[in-house]
């Protein structure tokens, strides 16, 4: 026949220092006995507490099992909440649980014979243990009175006493004729702009700086020359940052482009869709082909090609970047080109190190005279209409 258990309680609140920080737990201490009144001593029991925000069947706040064994008094204690050995299982976390939102509950179940089915031993309202654990959360309203200055407070009741007490009540109300200034103050208002200076600055501002300035202090912050006692260092540690240049441009062609077989050709990028320090020029052939940069810097080229080759079979197109003419390392790609009249989709990026006025072409070649770049119109179907797609593309931008 199963032993029913019966429990006196004790409850007490504990903080355990450990691992160097607070584990805080409920203190629970009980005696097990048998129904008929007899102490279960020296056994091994589990036991099921579980914190709860009412008495009833509410979802559990709280919960763990932890396995016990009684003395030969049949007493036994275990500490809610604190990390033990003995813990079996727990669900929640305890530092989480809301004393201040309600009432709490503590449900007692044990397992007298290890086979984790519990019998309850009941629900009891926890009615002072919680105290230290509400006062984590203690709101300022709770406070009654004037706490000292050592106690962490004012000593005062209201901002008038406290602004007599930090002697600073009178700030408001001093004549400016009395009211102390430093040294450094004076030196500032003796240094301070004249009205000639100020109507000049004014005049300045009003009529703002024309085309050829702004393009005169450009080109000085860009060569990095000292503009008069201030160099590009100065403005950097002025602004706490560096100055980030804009150069940008995106350029595509639209035409069919062919060549003949085993031949290095540049691709033509006859429209500039918009461009900022970045242009198309034309090469010896006047082709526009040639990708130039003002300014020096580190570059990112991006590529997009659309090709198709007309008969069946495959081709292999090579596609690679030349920098003011020569080929520039680790740029060079193979691509496979599928025949009968497929759209073969090429897309490459590099960076590529240039200096003023530099430049760079996309250069490509094949092993199929049937192989070449063509692009595609605007098609109103599906709908809604897709764009036209063009024979080749490029964008180039500048890192900064």
């Amino acid at each position: 026949m199963k032993n029913s258990i019966l429990c006196i309680l004790l409850f007490s609140c504990l903080s355990q220092k450990a691992n160097a920080q607070i584990n805080k737990g409920i203190n629970f201490q009980a005696i097990a006995r048998k129904a008929n009144g007899l102490i279960v001593a020296n056994k091994s029991i589990s036991i099921r507490l579980s914190i709860k925000n009412d008495s009833s069947v509410s979802a559990v706040e709280y919960q763990e099992i932890k396995s016990v064994t009684t003395n030969v008094l049949g007493l036994f204690t275990v500490i809610v909440g604190l990390p033990e050995s003995n813990k079996i299982i727990s669900v929640g976390t305890f530092e989480n649980i809301q004393w201040t939102s309600s009432e709490k509950y503590i449900q007692i179940e044990i397992d007298p014979e290890g086979t984790l089915l519990f019998e309850s031993l009941g629900t009891y309202k926890l009615n002072y243990v919680p105290f230290s654990f509400y006062a984590d959360n203690v709101n300022a309203k709770n406070i009654a009175g004037t706490l000292n200055i050592t106690q962490g407070g004012t000593g005062v009741t209201n901002l008038k006493a406290l602004l007599t007490l930090l002697n600073i009540d009178k700030l408001n109300n001093t004549p400016d004729s009395i009211k102390p200034i430093t040294s450094a103050e004076i030196l500032l208002l003796n240094e301070k702009l004249k009205k000639a200076d100020t109507v000049t600055l004014s005049n300045r501002i009003n009529q703002k700086l024309n085309k050829a300035d702004t393009l005169w202090l450009s080109n000085r912050i860009n060569k990095k020359i000292e503009i008069g006692a201030l160099s590009l260092a100065d403005i950097i540690s002025s602004l706490g940052y560096s100055p980030a240049r804009s150069e940008y441009g995106s350029f595509y062609d639209t035409a069919k482009q062919q060549t003949t077989i085993s031949t290095a050709t540049p691709v033509k990028f006859s429209i500039t869709q918009f461009s900022n320090n970045i242009g198309i020029v034309n090469n010896t052939n006047a082709n526009p082909t040639k990708i130039t940069v003002t300014h020096a810097g580190t570059y990112n080229v991006k590529y997009a090609l659309q090709i198709i080759k007309s008969d069946a079979g495959n081709d292999e197109m090579s596609v690679w970047i030349r920098r003011n003419g020569s080929a520039y390392a680790n740029t060079l790609t193979n691509y496979v080109i599928i025949g009968g009249g497929v759209k073969n989709n090429l897309t490459g990026s590099s960076f590529v190190d240039l200096g003023e006025n530099d430049y760079v072409e996309i250069y490509f070649s094949i092993k199929n005279i049937n192989t070449c770049l063509v692009g595609t119109l605007a098609q109103s179907s599906p709908t809604p209409s897709r764009p036209a797609t063009p024979a080749a593309a490029v964008t180039i931008h500048c890192l900064n």
